[in-house]
């Protein structure tokens, strides 16, 4: 399969934290990595080490098939430049002490990653497993595979189950005059004919407080009557800050305001609406605050209107099925993604409601930077890019991850995590979207999940795979209990639970890693339910029982 089209049309979203932004330049030296042009092809063209894994797989899925990268390099320089600088892979705070290693400041929760974690997450044969796979597959959207009855299954019990707002609604806008009941609330300096533009009155006319006249080019003043004579009905006009209804703003004005609270003196009720600049129902110091401001440094006093527009809404379904649509990623994969960047629940990047970031959105946290808020960043980011609306985000968001990776070919979970991809322009090693080593397999379970939940096994799936020159033997994850010892087994399975006690029924008291090394206290310790019952230990010093058939030895 020709790598042009291949990077042309396929792309794949990872899920990823926070800190996945990170990306940094970390080798000067380029790799030339190109599909293998030879007359093999298929699983054929892999290497012995891998042929095993796959050839079970294909025996599983028939319209399953392979495609073989050759990277071009070795082994060890790959993990060489994976490693030179631990800043670049990550593992939780909790894993087990050989994973992790002593580093710089990290985000926090998380550690470095040690050279031989990043090695085993690296190796592509230790997740030739029916699930593990997924993080090699080559996706891009199929409108016969990617339903919107899928994406509604994967999105069913978060915050994008049902609708969002994509346009309308209420805001704040800033006018010269408003109708509050029986008065009209003015911005001061505004002419009493602007006034009657504002509101859309043709027939009116102005009197002050005696039933005097005014001029349709006067400023308007507190005190001033308004009438609509084509209805003939009148309202009180109230220019704030205007207290002594003079219709001009000056020292006077905020002296009253201060007597006023210091009980020196009293209001009107008409005064003390002029008086509330603010416009919070109370008045106090900063109102007359306002005023001085305004007469020392023409700060503006303004009338703020609410205005309402049609509200618009649309599925999150349908906004990601056409996000799929104009990136050409899977819907499932963005789903998935922004699930992993902001949660199921959603978090203050997808609200509208940040404040200082009201009415902005950014669903996949570019920009969201650990240094400072990350949370911050991102709606910072998303406020230069005018993505005012979760509709916006989603699809510019979709576009420009599109651009950004399927561009240089990194169209699979393992490729956006690992660089191993030279198209001539960026080299390689540096342009990884995240640094949790553990991503991929992550995305791989997830993704798998969706495929089974929605009856998607059975489809033709093509999945690309690296190849390195000079690969070790395969064996199993490192850990803090010596592999060597006589007592350590590897758990071979996915989802496997260590129970409180030797029997099916027995709590849950944790998930066993595929390939997790734990040390055996006594293999034979009941048998129940069927099985035969182990006891361990893993390496956070947490013991339980497992069923021994899910125990080997490295071979």
């Amino acid at each position: 399969m020709n790598i042009r089209r291949l990077l042309a049309i396929q792309i794949i979203f990872i899920l990823v934290l926070s800190m996945a932004f990170n990306i940094v330049i970390v080798s000067n030296n380029v790799y030339a990595a190109t599909y293998t042009q030879s007359k093999k092809t298929g699983i054929e063209a892999f290497p012995e080490s891998y042929k095993k894994y796959l050839n079970k797989l294909k025996e599983l899925h028939p319209n399953w098939s392979f495609t073989a990268f050759n990277t071009g390099m070795t082994w060890k320089e790959f993990i060489s430049k994976e490693t030179e600088s631990h800043l670049r892979n990550t593992v939780h705070n909790s894993s087990d002490v050989a994973w992790k290693d002593s580093c710089g400041k990290v985000a926090s929760g998380y550690a470095c990653a040690s050279d031989q974690i990043v090695a085993y997450f690296a190796d592509p044969r230790n997740f030739m497993t029916e699930s593990g796979v997924f993080q090699f597959l080559e996706m891009s959207y199929n409108s016969s595979i990617h339903t919107k009855q899928g994406v509604q299954s994967i999105l069913k019990g978060s915050f994008m189950e049902n609708d969002a707002v994509i346009s309308g609604g209420e805001s704040e806008v800033d006018v010269k005059a408003k109708m509050d009941g029986s008065h009209i609330i003015v911005t001061p300096q505004t002419k009493n004919e602007d006034v009657a533009k504002t509101l859309g009155i043709g027939k009116y006319k102005v009197t002050d407080s005696k039933g005097k006249a005014v001029s349709n080019t006067a400023n308007a003043a507190t005190g001033y009557i308004f009438t609509n004579t084509a209805y003939n009905t009148s309202y009180t006009m109230i220019v704030l800050a205007d207290v002594n209804g003079d219709g001009e703003i000056k020292a006077t004005d905020y002296a009253k305001i201060k007597n006023y609270i210091m009980g020196e003196t009293t209001l009107t009720n008409t005064q003390k609406s002029a008086a509330d600049v603010n416009g919070d129902g109370e008045i106090k110091a900063t109102d007359y605050a306002r005023i001085k401001n305004y007469i020392m440094n023409s700060t503006p006093i303004t009338v703020k209107q609410k205005t309402k527009t049609e509200t618009k809404t649309m599925s999150y379904a349908d906004i990601i099925i056409q996000a799929a649509k104009e990136s050409g990623i899977s819907p499932y994969s963005i789903a998935i993604k922004i699930f992993q960047e902001v949660g199921r629940k959603g978090s203050n990047s997808v609200t509208g409601k940040y404040p200082g970031y009201e009415g902005y959105y950014n669903f996949f946290n570019y920009g969201a930077y650990d240094g400072g808020n990350a949370i911050e960043n991102g709606l910072k980011y998303a406020k230069e890019k005018g993505w005012n609306s979760p509709y916006i985000s989603i699809i510019e968001g979709a576009k420009l991850m599109a651009d950004s990776y399927i561009s240089v070919g990194q169209n699979t979970a393992y490729f956006y995590k690992f660089d191993v991809i030279d198209e001539g322009k960026n080299g390689t090693f540096w342009h990884q979207y995240m640094t949790n080593v553990q991503d991929p397999s992550s995305q791989a379970k997830t993704l798998y999940n969706t495929y089974v939940t929605n009856n998607l096994l059975d489809l033709s799936l093509n999945f690309v795979i690296p190849v390195f020159n000079d690969m070790p033997d395969v064996c199993g994850m490192p850990s803090g209990i010596n592999a060597n010892d006589a007592n350590s087994y590897y758990i071979k399975g996915t989802g496997v639970n260590l129970r409180k006690n030797p029997t099916t029924s027995a709590e849950s008291i944790g998930t066993l890693t595929n390939n997790e090394i734990v040390s055996v206290l006594n293999l034979n310790e009941a048998n129940a339910d069927g099985y035969t019952w182990a006891k361990i230990r893993r390496a956070n010093g947490v013991e339980g029982y497992v069923a021994n058939k899910y125990l080997v030895k490295c071979k």
